[in-house]
């Protein structure tokens, strides 16, 4: 979604707040493409995928009197698919449903939803930089986000190694200097 998407779905999504219900059109419209398209990615099942992004964009259309203008609209709708996304992996998880070496297993749920609120795009570059990690950094960090916080000196190494290249795909740092031939303090 380019700025002047961002800041159409913006302006539409504070003509709901003042109580024009035809703007909730364009607003579903906007937002639905991106919403399914990171419930999909969280959850890889088409069916769940829909209930995701059809529960998290129901929730906006039922909050909209609440939308916060210095907020991003898009943030918001990001958060509360996240957020739904999240439940059904846990639902899956209680029933026992969910591959535990899922492709899916980034989980782009983890997003913090404050966060996401706040700036969009900022939610917009994580997601993208989770997808683009291998699968062993998706899984590390997901068990550390699932409250496996394993305190052996190994899995703190892995976790610590997966956090940095996501921070590296996030922030599109360049990638550090090999270490000069000799030099032993690195």
């Amino acid at each position: 979604m380019d700025a002047a998407a961002k800041r159409t779905l913006h302006e539409q999504l504070l003509s709901m707040r003042d109580g024009d219900r035809r703007a909730s059109e364009t607003v579903f419209r906007a937002l639905w493409p991106v919403c399914l398209g990171l419930a999909r990615a969280a959850l890889g099942h088409d069916a769940d995928a829909h209930d995701a992004a059809q529960q998290g964009l129901m929730k906006l259309f039922a909050q909209v009197a609440t939308f916060d203008d210095r907020r991003s609209g898009l943030g918001w709708a990001l958060a509360l698919v996240t957020w739904e996304c999240r439940t059904i992996r846990r639902q899956r998880q209680r029933r026992r449903e969910d591959v535990v070496d899922d492709a899916h297993d980034f989980v782009a749920v983890t997003v913090d939803a404050a966060a996401s609120l706040a700036r969009a795009d900022d939610v917009a570059l994580l997601v993208a930089a989770l997808v683009r990690l291998d699968a062993r950094d998706q899984q590390t960090l997901h068990a550390f986000l699932d409250g496996d916080a394993a305190g052996d000196p190994a899995s703190r190494k892995r976790r610590q190694r997966a956090i940095d290249r996501l921070r590296a795909l996030v922030f599109a740092a360049p990638p550090a200097p090999p270490p000069l031939q000799g030099d032993d303090h690195v």
